[in-house]
């Protein structure tokens, strides 16, 4: 939907698309800015843009310090709740605005070769969120999957909410509910998957793709 200003008159040139606000404080959006398109946002620090292509400048907080980041760049949002970070594009550009607890260290380029681990055979994943695999972990994880052609996941559960946006490639995911029904779905770019819970699923990808994922805890009593 086009971008609105805080009086409702809309934003020239910018488009915005709420994906998820969850109960527990994650939200993520998608921010298309066409050539020469600017939006002022409001920040806290805290918050990250993920840019999905094309190249932005994000300019704002207390220093007022102009950035510049292309594809692949996952940067920090500046602000302090009152000055707010202004995101534009030159040349258009179309990114994922991020916000949540323990957002990772910003990077140049998490598409790169750098950051990625192997989850399986020609399955890799790269984590946008500071988390400690010990006894503090509390199931919160969002970062980057990536399958190669012709790789699946074995069918596996999660004792979390999920959500996932493909960002590249296809693929088939078959879901097994509680109840023993199975329903095979055909993933493409842009596709938005929030998984209910409790589920099993299993992935299998023949031109191979890359997904962003986001595992949040459930509430004691879902179930």
């Amino acid at each position: 939907m086009a971008a609105t200003r805080d009086d409702g008159g809309r934003v020239p040139g910018v488009w915005t698309k709420e994906l998820l606000n969850s109960a527990q404080g994650d939200s993520f959006s998608l921010l298309r800015l066409a050539a020469g398109g600017e939006f002022t946002r409001p920040g806290c620090g805290d918050d990250r843009v993920l840019v999905l292509d094309g190249k932005l400048s994000i300019a704002g907080g207390t220093t007022g310090l102009v950035s510049e980041h292309r594809t692949g760049a996952y940067a920090a949002l500046p602000g302090d709740g009152e000055v707010g970070a202004v995101v534009s594009s030159t040349s258009g550009s179309t990114a994922l605005v991020l916000a949540g607890k323990r957002l990772g260290t910003p990077a140049d380029d998490v598409f790169g070769p750098e950051g990625w681990l192997e989850s399986g055979p020609g399955q890799w994943f790269r984590l946008l969120l500071d988390v400690a695999f010990d006894e503090t972990f509390d199931e919160r994880v969002v970062g980057l999957s990536h399958f190669e052609p012709g790789s699946f996941s074995p069918r596996h559960p999660h004792r979390t909410a999920h959500r996932f946006l493909f960002l590249d490639g296809e693929a088939d995911d078959e879901l097994v509910f509680p109840d023993g029904t199975r329903h095979t779905a055909h993933r493409a770019r842009g596709d938005f998957v929030d998984y209910p819970y409790p589920i099993e699923h299993q992935t299998f990808s023949r031109t191979g793709c890359t997904i962003l994922f986001l595992h949040e805890p459930v509430p004691a009593t879902a179930g």
